[in-house]
């Protein structure tokens, strides 16, 4: 199935948590098992007329590769970490063609995946402060043995348990952007951008890898504004987005706008390890399209692109002579 190029076109962003599940360790079978389930939602996109392009996370995927190359050390060298991104990028592009090809082949059409670089800042301040968990979560105790052995530090996330950090800078560029939006124009559902892109920076007039990686929320609303998305598709655990979230006043947003989310954002809401991030990439793109934004889950991704009422949680740049859902009673 072909769509032409006046085709809506949503960007779904897809997390790294998504293809590796809590409680899960990360085999192949229980990735591509992941995947094929994503599979089923991104074809049902397809069928109510939407291109699409696939971006996603690998948090666990590039954690676990790194503990990988350490173990393997030095009998195989090992890799530095933008050549990691590179590798799991590959792998989670690999699986989600898997998927979508050997389950959904005739309703989907042709399907490609890009190997992505994203152009980032040297002067980055988050090079000084890294702040990007990757990996799985660990206890106190083998977190900080983990950080003695990398030389990554470590934080508490989400109440899990610790991770280990690195540098997550912005992305400034896309560097196969007109690439991806010429196989979309042409029918193409693309997997594109994974991990965030592998990072690089500009070096005497060439291009060089850096030890980083990129938020793929960030990412994926770089790559969304560039291709002119129709909307932006934040895939996550829940179905929707809370505001105050395990208080007796917990309710859920199903619409809102730009500034009704800023301020939910101000008053700390949406907390950094968890909500923050897919907030902040959805008002980036508000800010810097002509499009909307969705935060779902994987099985109400189509559904919640639909019109009336919707699963998930639709921001916009303006809601004119309609009521707030969710807002503050």
């Amino acid at each position: 199935m072909t769509l032409a190029t006046a085709a809506p076109l949503v960007v779904v962003a897809l997390g790294g948590n998504a293809i590796t599940r809590e409680g899960q360790s990360g085999t192949y079978s229980e990735m591509l098992a992941n995947c094929q389930e994503m599979a089923a939602s991104v074809c049902a996109l397809r069928e109510a007329g939407w291109r699409v392009v696939i971006t996603h996370g690998n948090g666990p995927q590039v954690g676990n590769l790194a503990i990988q190359q350490h173990a393997g050390s030095p009998e195989v060298p090992g890799q530095p970490l933008f050549a990691l991104g590179a590798m799991t990028q590959g792998l989670i592009g690999h699986l989600l063609q898997m998927a979508l090809l050997s389950t959904h082949h005739q309703q989907l059409g042709p399907v490609v995946g890009v190997v992505t670089h994203v152009i980032v800042d040297r002067q980055d301040e988050a090079f000084d402060r890294p702040s990007k968990p990757i990996g799985p979560f660990y206890s106190l105790h083998e977190a900080q043995t983990r950080s003695d052995l990398t030389g990554h530090p470590i934080v508490e996330d989400s109440g899990r348990g610790y991770r280990i950090t690195v540098p997550s800078p912005r992305p400034q560029a896309i560097v196969e952007g007109d690439a991806i939006s010429r196989l979309s124009k042409d029918g193409y559902l693309v997997v594109a951008g994974g991990g965030g892109g592998i990072p690089l920076v500009e070096r005497d007039g060439t291009l060089a890898g850096i030890e980083a990686v990129v938020d793929k929320d960030r990412s994926a609303t770089l790559l969304a504004t560039y291709l002119e998305a129709d909307a932006l598709l934040l895939v996550t655990g829940v179905e929707c987005v809370l505001a105050d979230f395990g208080k007796p006043t917990e309710r859920e947003i199903h619409l809102a706008d730009a500034a009704q989310m800023r301020e939910y954002a101000r008053q700390g809401q949406f907390p950094t390890g968890s909500m923050g991030p897919k907030v902040e990439a959805a008002l980036d793109f508000i800010d810097a399209s002509d499009g909307y934004a969705v935060i779902t889950d994987a099985s109400s991704m189509a559904s919640a692109l639909g019109k009336g009422e919707t699963p998930g949680t639709r921001i916009v740049r303006e809601i004119r002579g309609l009521p707030r859902q969710g807002a503050p009673a």
